[in-house]
């Protein structure tokens, strides 16, 4: 399952959470797509064997 897919279902679950006024869910739900969404914007910031290139150019 991609990404996308995740947050494709996870937008479903937020919309039955907030439907059945299940608020506690909303807000676990809400947290897990934005950082879903932020793999999805930068996808090799947890990568171990991805380039460092700031850190290379901090030392210059």
């Amino acid at each position: 399952m991609s990404i996308r897919d995740n947050i494709e279902a996870l937008e479903q679950q937020i919309y039955v959470a907030c439907s059945e006024g299940d608020y506690d869910a909303l807000n676990m739900l809400e947290n897990q797509l934005e950082l879903l969404r932020g793999k999805a914007e930068h996808p090799f910031d947890d990568d171990p064997n991805a380039l460092d290139l700031g850190s290379r150019f901090e030392n210059n």
